[in-house]
């Protein structure tokens, strides 16, 4: 049930790009409409209308703050690349501020190889996302040959298998429009499945979504829908949502154990609390500092929230690093820890074993920002020889060229 399961986990973690509801305008097979951005970050432009009778295109939205979102990047370059020779065209759409989202790509590298673009006013996600009424991100729209909608989803659900078929020309729009209509009543059942007082009307849902299922051979392609199995996943859902929530608010560890203790019965095969709680107390934390550090004033405050995120625990490198290069570049931050970048780089770099080009930049960065001109040198070079993509390794040519002429000055 791995769609249903990713339903589950996008309700879990709370990841809204709009909080409000909002019925559906748009419908599969409807024209696509323009891709109306601000600016076009790595890679673009890209004219649906140019690539009509030519390409296929690939519509995703996403935020950096979102850790679903961050899960995904690494699958839509692996599509891009395994479909580029197709000419499939993946274009991954935030609304954030270039200032945000920039930063964060250039650190992707080669991890985030697609077009990467701004929303301008979020006229494009109103033409995608609230027209089909989407609260969630990430969630991407596939855009056929003759310019038509004709899959919409979770990006880790039935993606690959989707393109596949529309190449092929074996795409069943009609089984497509049962699908979507399961969906939608999908989404109706996670809502009152979790109600006591709702269960006729969760029994009658049940019974139409194994209709479909049977119909049309499996909500999700090849996989039985399985009422049990999915009753589990919503009760996951809501204990996780729950637990997002006193995350976000700060509740100390007893806490959190009492409601791991509540959703463990529903835990899905491979889901761990431990890294899902780093991450997000990772986001608040990193959040929380931002804010202040982009602000004049507080030291006290700022103090505070620098200690908080120098400690802490997570070892997952590529957050570790994202925040690390944050903290040294964002132009934002008018009170600049350099000291905090150095300890959050060298985590990075320990945790990836110096053996990732962008955690090992990151870190030369940190080692020229302090001073320590002949070690930025050192690292830059290691970084040069791990990396594989030429458009970063040009950059990264470019900043060891810096560092020697900064020791040539000495």
């Amino acid at each position: 049930m791995k769609s249903i399961y990713l339903l589950a986990a996008a309700l879990a973690a709370g990841v809204s790009a709009d909080a409000t509801g909002q019925a559906a305008s748009a419908k599969l097979g409807d024209p696509a409409p323009a891709l109306e951005i601000a600016e076009w970050v790595k890679g673009g432009p890209v004219d649906l209308a140019a690539g009509k009778g030519k390409k296929v295109f690939v519509v995703e939205f996403w935020a950096t703050w979102c850790p679903p979102c961050r899960t995904s990047i690494p699958h839509l370059t692996e599509l891009q690349k395994k479909y580029k020779a197709d000419g499939v065209v993946f274009i991954g759409i935030s609304d954030e501020k270039p200032g945000v989202v920039k930063p964060f790509v250039e650190k992707q590298g080669n991890k985030m190889e697609y077009v990467v673009a701004i929303d301008k006013e979020r006229k494009t996600s109103a033409g995608y996302m609230k027209a089909f009424g989407i609260n969630g991100i990430p969630h991407a729209f596939v855009v056929d040959k003759e310019g038509r909608i004709v899959w919409q989803g979770h990006p880790m659900a039935e993606l690959d298998e989707t393109i596949r078929q529309i190449l092929d020309g074996k795409y069943d729009m009609n089984k497509a429009k049962k699908r979507a209509e399961a969906q939608a009543l999908l989404e109706e059942y996670y809502e009152v499945a979790a109600d006591d007082s709702q269960k006729d009307r969760a029994d009658e849902l049940e019974k139409k979504l194994v209709a479909i299922d049977t119909e049309i051979g499996g909500i999700v392609s090849g996989e039985k829908f399985d009422p049990r199995e999915v009753r589990n996943q919503i009760r996951f859902s809501e204990a996780m949502r729950e637990y997002g929530q006193a995350i976000m608010a700060g509740k100390d560890n007893a806490s959190l154990a009492e409601l791991e203790k509540k959703a463990e019965p529903f835990k899905p095969a491979g889901f761990e609390f431990g890294e899902y709680r780093e991450q997000l107390q990772a986001s608040v934390v990193f959040r929380e500092y931002m804010q202040l550090a982009q602000s004049e004033g507080e030291a006290e405050k700022l103090a505070e929230a620098a200690t908080k995120l120098g400690g802490l625990k997570t070892k997952n490198p590529d957050i570790l690093n994202q925040i690390a290069w944050t903290l040294l570049t964002d132009e934002k931050i008018k009170q600049r820890d350099l000291g905090l970048a150095s300890k959050l780089a060298k985590a990075a770099y320990d945790a990836s074993e110096g053996k990732d080009a962008s955690v090992v930049d990151t870190y030369a960065r940190a080692l020229f920002e302090t001073g320590k001109v002949s070690e930025a040198i050192e690292h830059e070079k290691k970084a040069i020889e791990l990396c594989d993509d030429e458009e970063m390794k040009s950059d990264f040519v470019a900043n060891l060229k810096k560092y020697q002429e900064k020791a040539a000055k000495k």
